[in-house]
């Protein structure tokens, strides 16, 4: 019996110290004038968030933003990213990386017909200076209506 109490202190724990290592924060906005889907985040001093034009045969993970097909919205440009990327020699990969540290802001100009819901995807992948967490891939979904004047 005390095994089993001590095996659930333990994973008491250990779920608290996982649930502890969200280095970001993402928010997912919808901006009607000019009709645009926003992506930004907040990144843990000492992390960072890899490009999205980052060559994937580097070794990290692009930060990837995918969206469902949606008959009601009409994509009129790819995601472009505000952020300034810094560039800088990774020793750990033998290669120059772009990425993005402390922010991550991107933007899509959209047309919407009617009023729906535009769902998708960011698959994204975080380091610091000697570590690197897996690759993980969230769901999203933003609210969006036509832009009346």
């Amino acid at each position: 019996m005390r095994a089993a109490l001590q095996l659930f202190v333990f994973f008491s724990f250990l779920s608290t110290w996982a649930f502890g290592q969200e280095k970001i924060q993402w928010n997912f906005d919808y901006v009607a004038f000019p009709s645009a889907l926003q992506i930004s985040a907040k990144i843990e001093n000492g992390w960072h968030l890899y490009a999205l034009d980052l060559d994937p045969s580097i070794g990290p993970v692009p930060t990837q933003i995918v969206l469902e097909k949606n008959k009601l919205v009409k994509e009129v440009s790819p995601f472009e990213v505000s952020t300034p990327a810094k560039k800088s020699y990774d020793a750990n990969f033998g290669a120059e990386v772009s990425y993005y540290e402390q922010a991550f802001h991107a933007y899509k100009r959209i047309v919407v017909k009617k009023p729906t819901i535009v769902k998708g995807e960011i698959t994204y992948m975080l380091c610091d200076d000697k570590r690197c967490l897996p690759p993980k891939t969230i769901p999203f979904e933003i609210k969006v209506t036509p832009y009346k004047p």
